[in-house]
């Protein structure tokens, strides 16, 4: 057997085929595993601040037991209290601080010098003294710190930085919060500034205080008003947690595992702002493999530029599209005759909205972690297998039947590696994520170039039969396409049905190149005619894509052609510019518009390119195909790619409830379809022109 003994492909094939259904069948069972996930987590915690709830109280001349149990009874479950600082007891009345010139004999430490900076707390009973002496002595080295009766604490150092370190909760507002059925969110200091003995202690003191705030050195005795007795201390329980400044305690050096081992000791659960770009939140969800919730917020600022409606659908939408589970809301800074029924009407309409979505907001059901879920190493190796077996699959469908006997070879080679590297990577766990991102890829590429070389066919066949029911074989060919484009989503979904993906501590990171590549690809394959005709042999296809390439080469360049190109090339910018987990392209308020009224009444918004260009294209390409311009529908085909990536691309979102996505892809289609059909029919079109 000579270099040119030609090998037909089929057996190649049938195994990429193999490989493809095996691979969908495990990605199946690791999307019904995270499916399942989904759904058991319900329960969102809708938080009140408790400054504005005091601020509110004011305007209203009533106790702030009576705000919250308003908020309460709209749907708030939960109050966040900032860890006390000198600074904010001050603001409060409660202390008094000042520089002391000097210090008197016998009124400090033997290693203090009569030129260091001193300055002294006063308080006015002992519970407070107690709080502040012992919240200091976690956060300041003791040797500072002097101890005068009978009210005043004594600290040497900056006056500044210490008056801003924080000193733990009030146990007094935490019994109040937790007397009226609320749970309390404590918002921690943040910064880098802490060792890991004060980084412990705090946690705990925070722990302690939420278990049982009336035996903390913080606590004044909370009386319930309508029974004259203590309230009862709160059951232990998991508490979430939010840290307030740009940075997490122990960024670099106690994250791992000080900061870890501190939450996990003291039932508290971390909570991830979304957005809020902290230095150490990447490490800290990591460190915590997943095992965290993700917290929404409006600033008082962009709360301020919206309306209470626009509001209502942002929250609800971090809650349905981005898995987020504790939602931090302020009050709205609006004027109004009734601050408190505003404030409980603005709360309500937003718990209101939570439960027509199916979520839960309840005193009962604390916002908590998903589940802990992973795929295992076999199905996630028979996933990447299959998605290899996809990029290798469409390699072979665009060429000839019949190849060269070393390229058949290479190609059985090419699976050996691929299965060597699909079983390794799951258990190279240090490595499993760069299995993800390569497989991922794989999947992104092959899946959607599958459909679209079945889409191309269908170009050439209607262009020579030109079928009198164009319009429907039209139909019939995007949904062929869309179901192959799926298939790849689904991989990739199956891939990242991890907690850690599900909560975005990992991310898929090729989310641009899902839409670039193929479109590239696709655009090689048109300009070469490089996919085979029935029959051809080896040498004929070689030949003639050669020659293909050369005439396409050898045009010469219009002025129409390049400002065409120029827009194209703009268009494709601006949607990968608008791609990626976290875009930095802005979306204006027309369109914020337009995109709360799909999501109100379709549920699952569908995205743009999908319905509004890729599929509309789509339709225009196959009736351009059957009236015989094919050049022209091979061109509508290639702006058509866009619809199919950004169909993939919905499941590179592994934070977006998988029920979810699919059920976009599918408003997608149906309504890409009818605005296609539609400007079609409205055009005129109505199947092919006879001759």
């Amino acid at each position: 057997m000579t270099s040119t003994t030609m090998v037909s492909t089929k057996g190649l094939r049938t195994l990429c085929l193999v490989l493809i259904a095996l691979g969908l069948l495990a990605a199946g069972a690791a999307l019904y595993r995270r499916a399942h996930a989904e759904a058991a987590n319900r329960a969102v915690e809708l938080v009140a601040d408790y400054n504005e709830v005091v601020a509110l109280s004011g305007q209203e001349g009533v106790l702030p037991n009576k705000v919250m149990k308003s908020l309460q009874g709209v749907g708030v479950t939960a109050v966040a209290l900032q860890e006390e600082t000198l600074n904010n007891m001050e603001r409060e009345g409660r202390i008094t601080f000042v520089a002391r010139p000097n210090f008197a004999d016998g009124h400090h430490q033997a290693s203090w010098q009569p030129n260091d900076a001193i300055f002294e707390v006063d308080t006015t009973d002992m519970a407070t003294n107690m709080f502040i002496q012992d919240g200091l002595s976690r956060v300041y080295p003791k040797e500072n710190l002097v101890a005068e009766a009978p009210f005043r604490v004594v600290v040497r150092g900056n006056r500044d930085f210490v008056a801003d370190l924080g000193l733990g909760l009030d146990g007094s507002k935490v019994g109040l919060i937790q007397a009226m059925g609320l749970r309390v969110i404590p918002r921690l200091r943040g910064g880098a500034g802490v060792t890991a003995r004060s980084l412990s202690l705090s946690l705990a003191q925070v722990g302690d205080v939420l278990g049982n705030p009336l035996t903390t050195p913080s606590s004044t005795m909370f009386v319930d008003k309508n029974t004259g007795k203590p309230a009862p201390s709160a059951p232990r329980a998991d508490s979430v947690v939010v840290f307030d400044g740009d940075t997490i305690p122990g960024y670099r050096d106690l994250i791992d595992p000080d900061l870890v081992n501190a939450l996990n000791q003291n039932h508290l659960i971390y909570g991830a702002v979304e957005f809020g770009k902290q230095k150490g939140d990447e490490e800290l969800g990591k460190a915590l493999k997943g095992h965290l919730v993700r917290v929404h917020s409006i600033t008082l600022a962009e709360l301020g530029t919206l309306t209470p409606n626009q509001v209502v659908q942002r929250f609800c939408l971090a809650v349905k599209d981005r898995n987020i589970r504790v939602l931090f809301m302020h009050l709205p800074p609006v004027a109004s005759a009734d601050p408190l029924q505003h404030a409980t009407d603005f709360a309500g309409a937003i718990a209101k909205e939570l439960h027509k979505e199916g979520y839960v907001t309840s005193d009962k059901k604390p916002a908590r972690p998903f589940a802990e879920i992973s795929v295992p190493k076999p199905l996630l190796a028979l996933i990447f297998a299959g998605a290899g077996a996809a990029l290798l699959l469409w390699v072979l469908v665009i060429l000839p039947a019949a190849l060269p006997v070393w390229w058949v070879r290479v190609g059985y080679l090419l699976v050996g590696i691929l299965l060597a590297k699909s079983v390794a990577l799951p258990f190279l766990v240090k490595f499993t994520w760069l299995g993800v991102a390569g497989f991922g890829l794989a999947a992104a590429i092959g899946f959607p170039l599958l459909g679209l070389t079945y889409a191309y066919r269908a170009v050439d066949r209607l262009a020579k039969q030109r079928p009198a029911h164009a319009l429907w074989d039209g139909i019939v060919t995007l949904l062929v396409t869309t179901g192959i484009t799926l298939l790849g989503g689904l991989s990739i979904a199956g891939m990242m049905s991890d907690t850690r993906y599900l909560v975005k501590v990992s991310q898929f990171v090729g989310v641009k190149a899902t839409l670039a590549v193929p479109l590239v690809l696709f655009a090689v394959l048109i300009m070469a005619d490089a996919v085979a005709l029935v029959g051809e042999s080896w040498p004929d296809y070689v030949r003639r894509t050669r020659e293909k390439m050369r005439a396409f080469l050898a045009q010469p360049l219009y002025v129409w052609g390049v400002i065409v190109a120029l827009v194209a090339l703009v268009a494709v910018g601006l949607a990968l510019a608008r791609s990626g987990n976290d875009s930095g392209v802005g979306v204006s308020t027309s369109e914020l518009h337009f995109r709360a009224v799909l999501e109100r009444f379709l549920i699952a918004r569908p995205r743009t390119k999908e319905f509004l260009f890729g599929h509309p294209l789509f339709l225009f390409a196959m009736a351009a195909a059957s009236r015989g311009k094919r050049p022209l529908a091979m061109a509508l085909l290639l702006g058509a790619v866009i619809g199919q990536a950004d169909v993939l691309n919905t499941y590179c979102h592994a934070h977006t409830p998988i029920v979810l996505s699919l059920l976009r892809s599918v408003n997608g289609l149906w309504l890409g379809i009818l605005i296609g059909a539609g400007l079609l029919l409205l055009f005129g079109y109505r199947g092919a022109k006879q001759a």
